[in-house]
């Protein structure tokens, strides 16, 4: 990844001056499908309820993506279940459009790490694990704490985006650096146990996003594209649900980075004179 990103920097000039007029692509629509792979920093999970209220701090965290199938990323039954992005916009300037689309990325904390852990824990709510905290380093096994947006997290934005297009072949295949804003509410389905106590969530809305991005966007015969973007991010949880009590919260907040490839269509509802 880091070797991609240096490439990209060296390429950048190159690509920026290089650039030829855009095609006009105002009063279009578009919209795509396609998948993500993502990666989190670390983050401090806090804890709290009726008889607890501690804080984890350094948390590391992956993703989950599907096993390539036939099956999962093409069947309409189960294209769901990878990490998957989607998007409809409309271009409002030559080469400016807005959008509003999800992003289903997953976030899975990694079990059995050493963490420091500062708060209390009362013994009503686990024996095994009462007490006074302060920053004692703690083996996170499965029964102490379980925690994942896998359902999923899911960053619902609008996104600004600007194109500029680098060159074409034939006036069939238009090639374009595009890069964008993005911000907007995260609605997770947060899968947690907590002293082996809890469940799969309902999705709720937890926090807000913000982000940029930039990628390469391919055009063909007018009509059909593809995309290739890198993005990174800002995400912050106040308020996500956990054990299912009332009372019951945890919060976290995070940086991220997603690599997603795309395909879509473009088309006009109006014809143009």
């Amino acid at each position: 990844m880091r070797n991609c990103f240096l490439v990209f920097l060296i390429a950048l000039p190159v690509i920026l001056f290089s650039q030829s007029e855009n095609q006009n692509e105002k009063g279009k629509f578009f919209a795509y499908w396609g998948y993500n792979r993502a990666w989190y920093s670390t983050s401090d999970i806090h804890l709290k309820g009726k008889d607890y209220n501690f804080t984890l701090y350094n948390v590391a965290a992956k993703d989950r993506p599907s096993k390539f199938s036939f099956h999962d990323y093409v069947s309409p039954q189960r294209i769901w279940i990878p990490q998957y992005n989607y998007r409809a916009g409309y271009f409002f300037h030559k080469n400016y459009s807005i959008s509003l689309g999800l992003d289903h990325m997953k976030y899975v904390m990694i079990k059995n790490q050493k963490l420091e852990v500062s708060g209390n824990i009362d013994s009503t709510r686990s024996k095994q694990y009462q007490g006074n905290y302060n920053k004692e380093k703690v083996i996170i096994v499965p029964d102490f704490l379980l925690f994942e947006h896998t359902d999923g997290l899911n960053y619902l934005s609008i996104d600004l985006d600007r194109y500029d297009q680098l060159f074409a072949i034939k006036n069939k295949f238009r090639f374009y650096l595009s890069e964008g804003l993005n911000a907007g509410p995260v609605i997770p389905r947060t899968d947690v146990r907590l002293f082996t106590e809890g469940l799969n969530n309902k999705f709720h809305l937890a926090g807000v996003g913000v982000g940029f991005k930039a990628g390469l966007h391919i055009t063909v015969f007018e009509r059909f594209f593809v995309r290739s973007d890198v993005k990174y991010g800002y995400i912050t949880l106040p308020n996500v649900l956990t054990t299912g009590k009332k009372e019951d919260r945890a919060k976290h907040h995070f940086t991220f980075f997603q690599y997603y490839i795309v395909a879509g269509v473009n088309f006009n509802f109006i014809s143009k004179k």
